[in-house]
C-alpha cells in the first residue's frame, strides 16, 4: 500500500474520521521506527512531504511539531528537521551519578571491560526484555573506577538475536563510549527512555571482590531496562554500587 493512500484511507463505518495530521504523524513515525530515516539523518524538506502525501503544510507542520514534542524529531535552526538520537542526555546515562551533595560535580571514571560472552537466557532477564526462554544472550561486564577505586559493577544482558556480532566491536569501544551511543551508531537504535528499581542487598561474592567491599555487606542494587522505538526493551541491567561517602544523584 502507497504511503498516500495509507494517509488518505477512510476511517471504518462508525468510527470518528482521525485528523490528516495524526494520520501523516504515524505515517512519518513509522518511517522512522522502521529505519527510512537513521539517528541523527534529515527528513525530506516539509514542503516534499506535503506534495509526496497530498496534504497541506499546515499538516506537516501539525504532525512534525508533536513528532518534535514526542522527542522522535528535533529542529535545527537554518537546517532543517532531523530524527532524534538517544533522547536521555548523554551526561545522566554516561554512569551511575554520584555526588557528596547537591551542586557537587560528577566524580570521573575510567571504565575496564571484563568480559562479553554468549549465555543462555534466564529469568527474569528473558522475560523483561520479553524474549523466549531459549533466546541467548550477550553478557557484558564491566567495572567504572576513580582515584578511589572500583565504585560501580554493571552487568548488561542484551539479545543476540537483536545485537548480532556485537562481540566484533564492542570490547575496545566501550571503554570510550557509553553502551547507548555504541548501540546508536552501530544498530540505528536510540534509547527512548529508562526504568530502575534500587535496593539495598548483601553484596554477591564477585560483586564485592570487584569493589573491594565485604561478602554479605550492604550494598545498592540498581536494575534497569532501556527501551528503544515501540517500547521495545532491549538492555537488562544489574549495577552494584558502593557510595561510601557519595550518594545517588538523579536529575528530573
Amino acid at each position: 500500500m502507497n504511503p498516500v493512500a495509507r494517509v488518505k484511507s477512510a476511517p471504518r463505518r462508525g468510527e470518528a474520521p482521525l485528523p490528516a495530521y495524526y494520520k501523516l504523524q504515524m505515517e512519518l513515525l513509522a518511517g522512522i521506527e522502521n529505519g527510512q530515516w537513521a539517528p541523527g539523518e534529515a527528513i525530506p524538506p516539509e514542503r516534499r512531504i506535503a506534495e509526496q502525501f497530498e496534504v497541506s503544510l499546515g499538516t506537516v507542520n501539525r504532525a512534525l511539531a508533536n513528532l518534535v514534542h514526542d522527542g522522535y524529531l528535533k529542529r535545527i535552526q537554518g537546517k532543517g528537521t532531523y530524527v532524534a538520537g538517544t533522547t536521555i542526555p548523554l551526561e545522566s546515562v554516561r554512569y551511575t551519578r554520584l555526588r557528596r551533595e547537591f551542586g557537587d560535580s560528577d566524580p570521573r571514571f575510567k571504565i575496564k571491560m571484563l568480559g562479553l560472552e554468549l549465555v543462555p537466557g534466564f529469568e527474569p532477564a528473558n522475560r523483561l526484555l520479553k524474549l523466549r526462554k531459549t533466546t541467548k544472550l550477550w553478557k557484558m561486564g564491566r567495572l567504572f573506577e576513580n582515584r578511589q577505586g572500583p565504585m560501580i559493577y554493571y552487568l548488561s544482558y542484551l539479545p543476540q538475536t537483536l545485537f548480532r556480532d556485537l562481540d566484533k566491536f564492542a570490547m575496545p569501544l566501550l571503554e570510550k563510549i557509553t553502551l547507548y551511543e555504541a548501540i546508536e551508531k552501530k544498530y540505528g537504535l536510540p534509547t527512548i527512555f529508562n526504568q530502575e528499581m534500587f535496593s539495598a542487598v548483601p553484596a554477591p561474592a564477585e560483586a564485592a571482590r570487584l569493589l573491594g567491599a565485604e561478602p554479605g555487606s550492604p550494598i545498592l542494587k540498581i536494575e534497569m531496562l532501556s527501551f528503544t522505538y515501540k517500547e521495545k526493551p532491549y538492555e537488562y541491567r544489574i549495577s552494584y554500587c558502593v557510595t561510601g561517602d557519595r550518594q545517588m544523584f538523579r536529575e528530573m
